[in-house]
């Protein structure tokens, strides 16, 4: 074993690939290596793990959910963390998500270790918002929306952000080749997506005799079960008569390469709390439309690089939509100002040394953070 080196364990317990396990790959292949180890406890058939192209230790552990667990199940998984942090001299333990901090927050009295919590959701529960986070020495939230759903000093605004290398060949395509505008929505079927409120949207093209577009929903119901929302989708958009036009693509594991060939992009979501796909599609260079909710306006307030609408309001989207179907904006400018940002700002390179700034000012500073007492 390397002498010298800081042990960090990340804690996740998705076994399934969603926006914060790709947040969490990305973070760990960019970590300086010859400064940290890296450990990582997840569960042992994770479908990402392939994903991760540095060295690291692997820890298989599942974390239950806390509803099911708690009791002796949740104390026993929590001493075997602790058992496995004292064992292997771990020094940062970086919990992500929402269900890795209530497993890691009562090492804060079995260890010595440094306690992060990668937050990356927004909820009114009170838990979340004003218990859990006195539990750690240093909160990382992902966006300013976050930071503002929790109480306490011991916060840090960090963006998420992409691979650049992933987005270094050219686009597939020309804009509105073949006359035709290609729209594209990209993540998990779930409600609070609001994919209805895109379908209505474009309802209204063809409402107006616009039919030269496409809408590609990419993604499936495979992590949150909602069934019936995506066969309701179905239905409407066979009532509406637009099978042609809107297409339920399903999973797709390259989705930049999906981006690449799509004209636009929406994220019109109710309370994102960041917005992955959107600084993926601008990174190759696709412009993004968001609704006004959440933290995603907060990335095209930096970039430039596409449009907010008034959350939930359906004619705005159209309009909005409509303004690129007609050639009536700057393509070039705002395809190549969302690429410019997201390549300085967004860069994995930069939110990498960011992250490691925090450890390192939690490892200087010999006191736990004044937490819970």
């Amino acid at each position: 074993m390397d002498k010298g080196k800081i042990n960090v364990m990340f804690v996740t317990h998705a076994d399934k690939k969603g926006g914060a396990e790709q947040s969490l790959i990305h973070l760990i292949n960019y970590l300086d290596t010859s400064l940290y180890r890296i450990h990582l406890l997840s569960p042992g058939n994770a479908d990402y793990l392939s994903e991760i192209r540095t060295e690291y230790k692997h820890f298989p552990l599942r974390l239950n959910s806390i509803k099911k667990k708690l009791g002796f199940g949740y104390l026993e998984t929590v001493f075997r963390i602790k058992s496995y942090v004292t064992s292997n001299h771990i020094e940062i333990v970086h919990a992500n998500g929402w269900r890795a901090p209530w497993y890691t927050a009562p090492l804060k009295f079995l260890t010595k270790c440094k306690l992060v919590w990668h937050h990356r959701d927004h909820t009114h529960l009170r838990m979340f918002n004003r218990v859990l986070p006195r539990f750690f020495d240093q909160v990382i939230c992902i966006s300013q929306f976050v930071a503002d759903s929790i109480v306490g000093k011991n916060k840090t605004i960090i963006y998420n952000g992409v691979d650049t290398d992933l987005g270094l060949t050219i686009k597939s395509r020309r804009f509105m080749e073949d006359d035709t505008l290609v729209i594209g929505t990209f993540g998990r079927i779930v409600e609070w997506k609001r994919y209805h409120l895109m379908i209505e949207a474009v309802k209204k093209l063809a409402d107006n005799n616009k039919y030269n577009w496409k809408l590609l929903i990419v993604g499936d119901t495979s992590v949150d079960g909602s069934d019936g929302y995506f066969n309701d989708m179905i239905q409407k958009v066979i009532e509406y008569g637009l099978e042609d036009n809107v297409i339920f693509y399903g999973y797709s594991k390259k989705p930049l390469e999906l981006m690449k060939e799509c004209d636009l992009t929406i994220n019109f979501s109710l309370n994102e709390p960041f917005g992955r796909v959107i600084i993926e599609s601008m990174l190759v260079q696709t412009p993004v439309i968001v609704a006004d909710s959440g933290g995603a306006p907060e990335i095209i307030h930096l970039t430039k690089g596409g449009f907010i609408v008034k959350d939930g309001d359906v004619e705005e989207l159209y309009q909005t939509i409509q303004l690129v179907y007609d050639k009536r904006v700057n393509y070039q400018e705002l395809s190549s100002q969302g690429y410019t940002s997201v390549m300085n700002d967004f860069n994995m390179n930069t939110i990498a040394r960011k992250v490691e700034n925090t450890y390192q000012l939690l490892l200087a500073n010999p006191m736990k953070s004044e937490a819970v007492g």
